[in-house]
């Protein structure tokens, strides 16, 4: 404890400033470290691109102000990578630590405003050690971004309840607009705030202006484009999502609520959210600050109205992301306050011990067996298979079936011969069945890579149906992911869905 430098705490209200926080050199120094620690990892990590990545990957070669499943702005972000560093699958996730390092200074800034620098620099540390933190530096998704830019959000509304300037509402309205452009889960941040101001006079004295509701509104006007796109592509995004929420259907089951709530202790770590829970439990006792209200108010109303869906649907875990940047700041503060040291700094080691125990597995992910490695190994073989066969047999075109693989040809095995999906039976339910759907004019012969062992469901299109043979890669230490590839000619009808795999 001795040795980790703090900041004096200061008044309630007082101004960010580095002269006024000696502990921020040091909070920046260990940061930016782990930071580089983790571009370094990248660089030395042997995992495929994931299917969500890759697809990602092809968006940012496509630029577009939407697309099928997600706003823009992670395509645009690999995109501005790319053009730094390249088309590698480092490059590609690179953006992912450079943000998080983002984040935890904005979680610093936050606990600094509210709390001093004590708390600023645990809760950073918090922030930047997380389990779910450590695992998500490792790969690039929309969440990334997202938290960052509702760490902006929530900073520079911190700033405007404790009186900052005006100017702070400019900054909430680029933070909420380009999370929206991240996720539309930042659409959260309005109840939010409505919430502060049900529990906290000050918040709601903020909320009796027009200033906030002006800074929404300008944020709103980010989204414009994205939803010119929805038009122009029959509101696709907003189907995928309803769909996304949607899930399988509606079935009252509590497993699914504590599974959700059991994962929030991975994420943010098992100390930080205890000590949520304890603060939300106690959330008007005297030992709970207005501050602590502040926070709360950002973090709990997200997190019970994600479990109440679990109980009805399935919830992934990240949904409730963005409650994890407040419950940095009032899970620190609450434990510092109560000189419960121990437990912050064993929530820290957990989360290095997570991020050491991250970094050499991504470095040995092919001989570990382990069901998350799996899903992400194998793809580049299988790119370069399906490159190497197109090549020998003279392929101009290949076409295969579901997301997955067509995101995973696009990076592994594009550039020399368009690829294309099969077109669906309905309304596209991915991005790929909805621009690159196989046209009636695909250069011939095709390459059909395809998971199904049944040439009968190409002879209704193409009078040659040549099987080539089967493609077989090993998919982590002990799995081995199969295709089957046949080689098309002759077409005979327009393109159509295939019928389903009879086995």
């Amino acid at each position: 404890m001795a040795n980790l430098p703090s900041s004096p705490t200061v008044a309630r209200g007082a101004s960010f400033g580095v002269a006024e926080a000696p502990g921020v050199l040091a909070f920046l120094a260990i940061v930016g470290g782990l930071t580089v620690v983790r571009l370094i990892g990248l660089r030395f990590s042997v995992v495929d691109l994931y299917i969500d990545e890759s697809q990602y990957w092809s968006w940012s070669r496509d630029l577009a102000f939407g697309y099928y499943s997600k706003p823009p702005l992670i395509a645009w972000v690999i995109a501005a990578a790319g053009a730094v560093c390249g088309t590698g699958e480092a490059c590609v996730r690179a953006p992912a630590p450079i943000f998080y390092f983002g984040t935890a200074v904005l979680v610093y800034a936050i606990g600094f405003r509210l709390y001093g620098g004590r708390t600023a620099f645990y809760a950073g540390l918090a922030a930047a050690l997380a389990p779910g933190i450590a695992f998500s530096a490792r790969i690039i998704s929309t969440d990334v971004p997202l938290l960052f830019f509702w760490a902006l959000a929530l900073f520079a509304w911190v700033q405007l309840v404790c009186g900052g300037s005006r100017w702070w509402a400019a900054v909430l309205a680029v933070a909420f607009g380009l999370g929206a452009l991240s996720k539309y889960a930042m659409v959260y941040f309005v109840p939010c705030t409505v919430m502060a101001g049900l529990i906290e006079p000050r918040a709601r004295r903020l909320l009796a202006k027009p200033l906030v509701w002006t800074a929404f509104a300008a944020g709103a006007l980010f989204l414009v484009p994205n939803l010119v796109w929805n038009l122009d592509h029959g509101m696709a995004t907003m189907a995928a999502t309803g769909t996304n929420i949607a899930g399988p259907g509606l079935a009252f089951q509590v497993t699914n609520a504590l599974e959700f709530v059991a994962a929030q202790f991975a994420i943010v770590g098992p100390i930080v959210f205890a000590a949520l829970l304890y603060a939300a439990a106690h959330v008007f006792a005297p030992s709970v600050t207005p501050d602590d209200r502040l926070m709360l108010a950002f973090s709990v109303p997200i997190l019970a109205a994600i479990t109440a869906v679990a109980l009805v649907t399935d919830a992934n875990a990240n949904w409730a992301a963005p409650a994890a940047v407040s419950a940095f700041v009032v899970a620190t503060a609450v434990l510092v306050r109560a000189g419960r040291m121990g437990f912050v700094i064993a929530g820290l080691a957990v989360g290095a011990a997570c991020q050491v125990a991250f970094i050499v597995a991504d470095r040995y992910a092919d001989h570990i067996a382990m069901s998350p490695y799996a899903r992400t190994m194998g793809w580049r073989a299988f790119g370069e298979e399906v490159s190497r066969i197109a090549g020998e047999r003279g392929a101009r075109s290949i076409v295969t079936d579901g997301r997955g693989d067509v995101a995973s040809l696009i990076y592994y095995a594009g550039g020399d011969r368009p690829i294309y999906a099969w077109p669906p039976a309905g309304a596209p339910v991915d991005h790929f069945e909805l621009t690159r759907p196989l046209p009636a004019d695909a250069a011939e012969p095709l390459l059909a890579v395809d998971a199904c062992d049944e040439p009968s469901r190409f002879t209704a299109q193409f009078g040659s149906v040549e099987p080539v043979g089967m493609i077989a890669v090993q998919a982590g230490a002990t799995r081995t992911r199969s295709h089957v590839v046949y080689l098309l000619a002759d077409r005979r009808a327009p393109p159509a869905a295939l019928e389903p795999c009879p086995r």
